[in-house]
């Protein structure tokens, strides 16, 4: 406990010595009893209190006006979890036991996240936003119950997939005139042009936001995943994967799909993830 206004302790020892130096008088006298006026009984017991109580009192009175503070802090307690987008393969290759896997995993993930934001997205040819970031666990489960393998083509568009899942999460900082067709165009070189170097600029980076890609790894149409994986980079958004074993063809030879699953844990890694 520390004290705002320490100086008036010094008053504590001058009341002490005044105490030590009044000398209570044990009785009054008068010529008759009759004329003795009447004491009310709070002063009677005000006037009995021993010398040590009245010295006590005077104290805890300076201290309290010393302001006593206390020495604990407020802590602020942040409640506030992630925004996050699942990104779901749903190309050719996931059909069956593989899609039945992520299905029942990313229902569990999302069970366990009471503090987070979290929106859908699939990607197969194309992508689609099935959920924007969302607390409503009820519609994200009902969602991902009626996912379905090829359910926006056969093949397996990574880049386009990532690229939806950080407009879904940089839609409400662009505002009504966010162009995202404008956007892929400015992704989709060898630099960021400078539409997509204004939308950088515009948006507020925040450690909070990430996109877990549940996938093969194995990409094989659409926008080359470096190029999204650069812009999430830049936008501060971290970027995890979670390799999921195809169940049917991928349409990639080996060696190349070997170098593509090379290509995507880089990305990754580009990103913080």
């Amino acid at each position: 406990m520390s004290l705002e206004d320490p100086l008036y302790l010094m008053l504590i020892p001058l009341m002490y010595l005044l105490l030590r130096l009044f000398r209570w008088r044990g009785y009054v006298g008068y010529p008759s009893l009759r004329r003795l006026p009447k004491v009310s009984p709070l002063k009677t017991v005000i006037i009995s209190l021993p010398r040590a109580l009245w010295f006590l009192a005077v104290a805890f009175t300076i201290i309290g006006i010393c302001h006593p503070l206390s020495d604990l802090q407020e802590i602020e307690v942040n409640t506030q979890g992630r925004e996050m987008i699942l990104a779901i393969d749903t190309s050719f290759s996931m059909t069956g036991r593989a899609m039945e896997e992520i299905k029942s995993v990313v229902t569990d993930f999302i069970g366990n996240r009471p503090n987070d934001l979290i929106g859908v997205v699939i990607f197969g040819t194309d992508a689609a936003l099935v959920v924007l970031p969302t607390q409503d666990y009820t519609l994200l489960e009902n969602s991902i119950t009626r996912i379905q393998a090829s359910q926006v083509g056969f093949q397996t568009a990574i880049g386009e997939g990532l690229f939806t899942a950080i407009t879904a999460l940089i839609e409400n900082d662009m505002g009504s005139d966010f162009e995202i067709k404008k956007l892929r165009e400015g992704i989709n070189k060898d630099h960021l042009d400078n539409y997509a170097m204004k939308v950088v600029q515009k948006v507020t980076a925040k450690e909070n936001r990430i996109i877990i890609l549940f996938t093969d790894g194995i990409y094989n149409v659409g926008i080359n995943p470096v190029r999204p994986f650069r812009l999430a980079a830049r936008l501060g958004i971290k970027v995890y994967a979670v390799a999921v074993e195809p169940s049917g063809e991928t349409g990639v030879e080996p060696e190349q799909a070997t170098e593509r699953i090379a290509d995507l844990q880089k990305g990754v890694a580009s990103t913080g993830g």
